[in-house]
């Protein structure tokens, strides 16, 4: 099923992996925080299943007759994921804009166990690397393969929207945000965000952000 929801107010976690760089060790997990308003979002619910198909015996529905499960192409395929939202004037767009467009992406050194990273300075000095979630996610059991391109990023999304009794969570897993479709641009009223990405692990409900390290960048 795909959601859409319009006007919401809210907050979206934008995570890495969580290992350390250099020494790929350690599991910090961190995560940018963007604050919006009225934001415009569509997207999926669930990841979708596969299809069936009714096999019956010469158009008799009897003990032979049985469904045949389809490819499993639909349940693997990555999903469209598209939002656009007024952003809080607290929100570095340095640090959001690399994140987006992967424009820093670091080298990875020769034979690192962890893919593509992007280094961003922290305001309180030093570097914090966001490491890519790609090929270390996983759908019914099975490993998502890496990127065939390994400076492609990929992050863990959640987002909260505010809501009338309790709030709403979701949490994409693996979410590529394909470059030139993502823009920040500057409004009388303030800075908008509109941003289109592919999603290619799972979407699940969730209660409560994942815990982790907020970073704060240098704008």
């Amino acid at each position: 099923m795909v959601q859409q929801f319009t006007g919401l107010n809210g907050q979206i976690n934008i995570y890495e992996r969580g290992m350390a760089y250099p020494a790929e060790l350690g599991s910090t997990t961190h995560y940018l925080e963007v604050l919006f308003c009225e934001m415009d979002f569509t997207g999926p619910s669930s990841r979708a299943r596969t299809e069936e198909t009714l096999i019956m015996n010469r158009g008799t529905f009897d003990t032979d007759s049985h469904y045949n499960e389809g490819p499993q192409d639909p349940r693997y395929a990555p999903y469209p994921i598209s939002f656009s939202a007024r952003l809080a004037d607290t929100v570095d767009t340095r640090a959001l804009s690399d994140l987006l467009s992967a424009a820093s992406a670091g080298i990875v050194p020769a034979g690192s166990t962890v893919g593509a990273r992007i280094p961003l300075n922290n305001a309180a000095g030093g570097t914090t690397y966001f490491v890519t979630f790609d090929g270390s996610t996983t759908i019914d059991g099975n490993d998502l393969a890496a990127f065939a391109d390994s400076s492609k990023m990929s992050y863990r999304v959640e987002m909260f929207w505010d809501g009338p009794g309790s709030d709403l969570g979701y949490r994409y897993e693996e979410v590529y945000f394909t470059p030139g479709e993502q823009t920040i641009t500057e409004s009388p009223d303030g800075l908008m965000l509109s941003i289109n990405g592919q999603c290619y692990g799972d979407v699940t409900r969730i209660t409560a952000f994942q815990s982790g390290t907020s970073i704060i960048a240098f704008s």
